[in-house]
C-alpha cells in the first residue's frame, strides 16, 4: 500500500541561462522527526532511498498535489531528476509552459512544501518508543517511489498504512513496551469501545 508524506521543506523556482524554469525541492529529509501522524512519529534514516534509486526501469513522476492531471515532469523524459543526497531525497523538475500557474504559485510562496508517494520495503521499518513513551517509527528502506513534487498544503497525508503497521507492532510487542505507552494504549482502547457502545455498534 502506498503512503504519502508532505512537509514544508525548501522549495524554489530558478531560471536557467537558457531561460527555462527549474523547480527544485527536497521531497524528504533524513533524521528529521515528523509531526504526530496519529499516535506515532517517524524518521527516515540515511540510506533509506538507496535501494529504490538503484532500480532499473523506475519512472517517478513529478506531480502537483499528487494530481495526475498536473504532470510537471517524468524521469522517463528526463524532465524530472532525483538525487539521494546526504540530507535526503532531492528533486529537480523542468515544468512545461502550460504549468506556469504552478510556477507562479511557488514563486509567490502560496505553494511552499513538497511531497512524495512511496511504499516501505518488507521489514524496512522499525518500531520503538521515545523517551516519553510515545511510539516512534524508523523507516530504513523504501521499496517503491511513485511521485514527488510541490504541494499546496505541506501537512502529512495518508497515514492509514503506517497506522496499520503500528497496530501490528502493538499486537506483537505489547509486553515489551514501556509502562506509559501501555497505559496510554489501554485508555485509547477503552475510549474506542465506549464510543462504539454509545453508538450501538458491536464490540468484540
Amino acid at each position: 500500500m502506498t503512503e504519502i508524506r508532505a512537509l514544508p521543506l525548501p522549495l524554489t523556482v530558478e531560471t536557467r541561462d537558457d531561460g527555462k524554469t527549474v523547480i527544485r525541492g527536497m521531497a524528504a529529509k533524513y533524521n528529521t522527526r515528523s509531526v504526530d501522524l496519529g499516535g506515532f512519529t517517524e524518521e527516515i534514516r540515511p540510506g533509506a532511498f538507496d535501494a529504490v534509486m538503484q532500480k532499473d526501469g523506475r519512472n517517478v513522476v513529478g506531480l502537483y498535489n499528487h494530481d495526475q492531471n498536473y504532470v510537471l515532469g517524468t524521469e522517463r523524459a528526463g524532465t524530472l531528476r532525483l538525487a539521494a543526497t546526504s540530507e535526503g531525497l532531492a528533486y529537480e523538475i523542468d515544468p512545461p509552459a502550460t504549468r506556469q500557474d504552478v510556477v507562479e504559485l511557488i514563486r509567490r510562496s502560496d505553494v511552499y512544501g513538497s511531497s512524495f508517494a512511496f511504499t516501505v520495503a518488507r521489514d524496512g521499518d522499525e518500531w520503538t518508543t521515545d523517551d516519553n513513551g510515545k511510539h516512534l517509527r524508523y523507516i530504513r528502506s523504501i521499496e517503491g517511489l511513485y511521485d514527488v513534487g510541490p504541494v499546496l498544503t505541506p501537512a502529512y497525508g495518508d497515514t492509514s498504512v503506517a497506522v496499520r503497521s503500528l497496530e501490528k507492532h502493538l499486537q506483537t510487542h505489547r509486553p515489551a513496551l514501556k509502562l506509559p505507552a501501555l497505559q496510554r494504549d489501554a485508555k485509547t482502547e477503552k475510549a474506542i469501545r465506549r464510543f462504539l457502545r454509545q453508538h450501538g455498534r458491536k464490540v468484540g
